[in-house]
This record gives C-alpha cells, sequence and structure tokens, in this order.
C-alpha cells in the first residue's frame, strides 16, 4: 500500500530542524501545498498512455505498485540502532522471520512504523521510556527494513502484533505510526489486546489513502476504476472474502474504548486534517495532542511528541495500578 510520496531523512542537522520548525510555526494554520515530485508526474503520464491501450493491464501494474515496498538500504545508524537492541529475538508472521529488538524492562511499549517505514523510525522514543520503566519493542515488518521481499500487505503488519502478543503478552501499549495506526485497530479486530495505543499521523481511511495516491498520478477516471478494482480483489483474497473499502474507514477502526493518545500535525502533507478529526470525535477514550510544522514524520522525533507520550503512559500506568 503505496502511501507516502516521501519518508524519513537519513540525517537531519539539529539547527536547521529546529529552524524550519519555527518558520513552520510561525505559518500555524496556513496549510503548505503539497508539491508532487516529477517522478510522480512521469509515472502518472506513463500509465494514463499505457491504460488508453490496455487498461486491464495497466491497472494491475499499478496495483503491483500499490503493495511495493520502497525502501533504502539500511544506513549505518539503522545499524547502530538495531544493535545497541539489549535482546533480538526471531518471531514467525505469515511464514516471514521477523528481528523483534526489546530495551529494558517493565511493561511492554510495541512500535508499530507505517508503509515504507522502519522500526528505526522509533529511535528517539526508547531511552526515555526505558527510563520511565518501559520495556521496548521494535521492528521491521516483512518486507520492510532488512528484509528482501519487495512486496506487503496490511495484514502481515497486524499479524506482526498477534505474533508478539501470543509470546510477550500482556502488551501494555502500542505505538503506531501513519499505515501502523490502521494494522493495529485491525489486529484488535483480529483478537489482539492492548491496554492504550499512541497513534502518530493516524491514516485510518483505506478509500481516501487510495485516492491520495490516484491523485497524484493524476491517473484517468477508467485507469482508475480498474486500479482500484484489482487492489480490492487483491485485498478482499487477503481478507477471506471482506470488503477492503467497508472495513478499513474510520467509523470500523477507531477503538472507542481503548485509552489512548491522539497526536498529528497540522502541516501533514499525507493525512487530511478532517480525518483527524473524525478519529478524534470518534475515539472519546483518548487525549488528542496537535503540534505545528512537523508534518507526518518529524512527528517521530519532536521532544515535544515524546514527552507527551511518556508522560501519557505513566498517568495511564498510575490509573491502571488503582483499578
Amino acid at each position: 500500500m503505496n502511501q507516502p510520496i516521501s519518508q524519513e531523512p537519513t540525517s537531519i542537522n539539529s539547527e536547521t530542524t529546529k529552524a524550519s520548525t519555527d518558520i513552520n510555526h510561525a505559518l500555524a494554520g496556513k496549510r503548505h501545498k503539497r508539491v508532487v515530485p516529477l517522478s510522480y508526474q512521469a509515472a502518472g503520464l506513463l500509465f494514463n498512455l499505457a491504460g488508453y491501450c490496455h487498461q486491464r493491464w495497466a491497472g494491475a501494474q499499478l496495483a503491483n505498485l500499490w503493495f511495493r515496498v520502497f525502501k533504502r538500504k539500511p544506513s549505518p545508524k539503522a545499524q547502530q540502532f538495531w544493535q545497541s537492541a539489549e535482546q533480538v529475538h526471531s518471531i514467525n508472521v505469515n511464514q516471514h522471520k521477523v528481528d523483534l529488538h526489546l530495551w529494558g524492562s517493565g511493561p511492554l511499549v510495541v512500535c508499530l512504523h507505517g508503509w515504507s517505514g522502519s522500526g528505526i523510525q522509533f529511535r528517539h522514543f526508547v531511552k526515555p521510556l526505558v527510563e520511565a520503566g518501559y520495556q521496548v519493542a521494535a521492528f521491521d515488518a516483512p518486507g520492510h527494513g532488512m528484509h528482501t521481499d519487495k512486496h506487503s500487505h496490511l495484514l502481515n503488519f497486524s499479524d506482526s502484533l498477534s505474533a508478539i502478543a501470543q509470546q510477550y503478552a500482556p502488551v501494555h501499549c502500542v505505538l503506531a505510526h501513519s499505515f501502523g495506526a490502521m494494522a493495529t485497530t485491525t489486529a484488535q479486530q483480529r483478537g489482539f489486546t492492548t491496554n492504550n495505543i499512541v497513534m502518530l499521523a493516524p491514516h485510518l481511511n483505506v478509500q481516501e489513502m487510495f485516492n491520495t495516491y490516484a491523485k497524484l498520478l493524476n491517473l484517468s477516471r477508467g485507469l482508475k476504476t480498474s486500479f482500484q478494482q484489482q487492489v480490492g480483489e487483491k485485498m478482499q483474497h487477503l481478507l477471506a472474502g471482506d470488503d477492503p473499502w467497508q472495513l478499513f474507514t474510520v467509523e470500523r477502526l477507531v477503538p472507542q474504548t481503548t485509552k489512548g493518545l491522539l497526536i498529528s500535525d497540522d502541516q501533514d502533507q499525507e493525512v487530511a486534517q478532517h480525518q483527524f478529526k473524525q478519529i478524534e470525535q470518534r475515539w472519546t477514550a483518548a487525549n488528542h495532542y496537535q503540534t505545528q510544522g512537523l508534518g507526518h514524520f518529524k512527528i517521530l522525533k519532536d521532544p515535544q511528541v515524546i514527552e507527551q507520550t511518556v508522560q501519557f503512559l505513566v498517568n495511564q500506568r498510575k490509573i491502571e495500578g488503582e483499578v
């Protein structure tokens, strides 16, 4: 499910980041127009041309691209992060070997990244959570990071949580970014349980995700229809007949009774602001913390976001201890 068109930068100068954030804060309330990369414009043109001649074939190629994972070669920073883990255990997820990296001890907090992401994106959360008395687990979902596979799907994410719970339950909290939030709530619907969820820039509507992707490629109406039909067929097969367009919506996925924290940013270019509002309205058991000028990815390294997350978990732990 090929949603984000940008990935986290491999390295960012902290002073430059702060200056950029300050500027964005000054512009808070004015959402920046999204710039479509030339690569997407060119790809869309080629697919549309192919679609005029062979619409079904072009739709099939797009459907294959939808499930394609785009990833970089693991950087030295990523390798150092994984090597810093105190424990590493392998779990099996749908015939994939997933390495689960663990730090600290205490109630288990599992980090679930988004599409074309990596567990390394949660590296800034590890030390503060460990110091607060938690055990932190992070991993690369099948098809991501160090995995050699080039394709994946939603159930590889959600089933990873279920596999972790089978060996390490109870799971105190899931930190879920973007597509990882959809996978977390899907796992809940399939039997996975957790006391708390922290959603960071969550995407809980697959139809909106699809529409955004098709719009970026500027697909013709006929090709978009063929593309959606074939994506739907593949997903329906994975879901044993369930309609994904009806199943993966905010209305169906919001975990209304699970305690949680919703964190969103006013300049998110991947998820529409109205979706965050829908989640906030329906997730009555959650608090909402909104940032300014961070966008979809920098939210994962913002000190205040990390502080809010840790404080939420500490407070919840106190409440649960009193029950």
